[in-house]
């Protein structure tokens, strides 16, 4: 995992409470599997209808940059682009309509291209479709063992052109102006934030609900009973942090941002911040956003 916004630090796809704001699963096609660890979503004009929009989420195997996508002409092309310039790299894309998936399009290197389209298909569920971004699971199961099948979750925002990955210089994003300076380590928030990433890397669902907010709580909870929560509870481990370490960040009374800088399961570095709140005098973890450094 090398570069990608997290939500949180909870669950990755299905639990936005401290789930990684990305796209993660696997599509298979025949012997091929190909394992996505990012995603980027993006509007334009419907090909049918031109005074409408249609909403696409991409994912791909390899890190891709939200911010040239999003100032892309054409972001279909800017990803395909960024998918073909790197070794062995695939990806796969859904188009959203009204009742669901209307289009799927996905590439598995070497040289492998499905694509179908029609009336709703597939299993999509979505927690959040809104201007800000879109975020769900969506499960597509081949009649035969040989056609493309994909089970995979995202929680995206719509980037902003010009938002590039995050330097080695800087963090994601920095702290918000006008708060309380928080030092190095958190604090009490940082100790919440630590508790939450601990958690989340054993798997600890009830855990996690003592450190993350009422609303993200009663969110997990409800979607504890989904069948693919297991699936992704495995997932959620194995893409948690190996650690974080806040550097600093700005106390606003009611909630809080935290900078952040981390380690990846690979050794890769990353930077982020995490927003806190506080409910009944206690700091609950709200989002976490992460990205990683350099390429």
């Amino acid at each position: 995992m090398s570069r990608f916004t997290l939500s949180a630090l909870a669950l990755i796809c299905l639990l936005p409470i401290a789930a990684f704001a990305t796209g993660t699963g696997t599509c298979t096609y025949k012997d091929k599997k190909l394992t996505l660890v990012d995603g980027v979503v993006y509007q334009r004009p419907d090909h049918f209808e031109p005074d409408k929009k249609e909403t696409t989420v991409a994912l791909a195997s390899l890190k891709l940059d939200p911010g040239k996508i999003a100032a892309a002409k054409d972001p279909e092309d800017a990803v395909r682009d960024q998918v073909w310039n790197a070794n062995d790299g695939g990806q796969v894309r859904i188009t959203l309509g009204e009742k669901g998936v209307t289009a799927i399009y996905a590439y598995l290197p070497p040289g492998s291209n499905i694509s179908q389209s029609g009336s709703a298909f597939g299993d999509l569920k979505l927690s959040r479709n809104d201007a800000k971004g879109v975020a769900g699971h969506y499960t597509l199961k081949g009649k035969a063992s040989d056609d493309l099948s994909c089970d995979f979750g995202f929680d995206l925002a719509y980037a902003k052109p010009g938002a590039a990955m995050a330097s080695s210089a800087a963090p994601v994003a920095a702290a918000a102006q006008g708060g309380k300076p928080i030092p190095a380590g958190g604090g009490e928030a940082g100790k919440v934030l630590q508790a939450n990433l601990a958690a989340m890397q054993k798997g600890d669902i009830d855990a996690m609900l003592a450190t993350v907010s009422k609303q993200q709580a009663e969110q997990m909870q409800s979607q504890r009973k989904d069948p693919q929560f297991p699936a992704m509870l495995g997932m959620m481990k194995a893409f948690a942090p190996k650690s974080l370490t806040v550097t600093g960040g700005q106390d606003f009374g009611d909630h809080a941002e935290l900078t952040l800088e981390g380690i990846e399961q690979g050794g890769g570095k990353s930077t982020g911040t995490a927003q806190m709140v506080k409910e009944n005098g206690k700091w609950k973890v709200q989002k976490t956003s992460m990205q990683s450094k350099g390429g």
